[in-house]
């Protein structure tokens, strides 16, 4: 951790990794694509110049830190974008499989390659921290299916599928599902979304620690603003506009 200057934030100076089953085999910057050559060597090409010779269908996974996102172009030509604090599973090739299948811990954004005769799957693991999973599409159709209750639900453009991890209660909204990809152009939008909520998208997406108190976790905010306003911009806005007061104390801010 490092100090952001004037503010005195502790942030998260962790770099993206490339793992090999358990193991670190590479930090990298902030696109990397997977190429096959004429004759059939797999390698990882990354956009810092790093290429990273693969063995055929093994089992990669990438870690993206807060503070930081990640395009990864896979085999087939389906480009993701990783948001901060996920991590993404995926096969170097899916040559000698009848589908392509990848799991994702997270958040991403999938524009999938289209293949009739090899659909692609996304597996969302469960995980004790998240509360909720949300899937949103933005063109072409998916079905959303939950294991738990033997549920499969469409979605089409913009509508959303909301499923609640505890109960595996199932909504699906109609929504603009533009507004929920903003975030791989560098654009923080929320809407009447909780101050405990929000606080947690920021902490992931600048790479530091926000505490917000009792008082005001359920208090809610709406607006677009450009990451690249920074969260000194930002807490000087929430500040503002409501009764809370932001203090740094030992690197964390508090919102009070």
């Amino acid at each position: 951790y490092t100090q952001l200057g004037h503010m005195g934030i502790s942030v998260c100076n962790e770099q993206v990794q490339l793992l090999v089953g358990d193991s670190a085999v590479s930090n990298l910057g902030g696109d990397a694509k997977i190429n096959i050559d004429k004759h059939s060597n797999v390698a990882l090409q990354s956009a810092d110049g790093k290429k990273i010779m693969l063995q055929k269908a093994k089992i990669l996974k990438i870690y993206v830190p807060s503070g930081k996102h990640f395009n990864l172009e896979l085999a087939d030509g389906t480009r993701i974008v990783l948001n901060a604090d996920t991590w993404f599973e995926y096969p170097s090739t899916f040559d000698s499989q009848p589908e392509r299948r990848v799991k994702i811990k997270g958040e991403g954004f999938f524009e999938v390659k289209s293949d009739t005769t090899k659909p692609f799957y996304v597996e969302i693991p469960n995980s004790e921290s998240i509360r909720e999973n949300v899937t949103t599409l933005l063109s072409g159709k998916i079905a959303y299916h939950v294991p738990e209750n033997n549920r499969t639900v469409t979605l089409s453009p913009n509508e959303q599928i909301r499923v609640d991890k505890e109960t595996n209660k199932m909504e699906k909204y109609e929504v603009d599902a533009a507004e929920y990809s903003m975030w791989k152009e560098g654009v923080i939008y929320f809407n009447n979304e909780k101050l405990s909520v929000l606080a947690k998208k920021l902490s992931r997406m600048y790479g530091i620690d926000i505490q917000v108190s009792e008082e005001h976790r359920d208090s809610r905010f709406s607006g677009m603003i450009r990451h690249e306003r920074g969260i000194d911009y930002i807490t000087k806005l929430l500040t503002t506009t409501s009764n809370i007061e932001c203090i740094i104390e030992n690197g964390v801010i508090y919102l009070k």
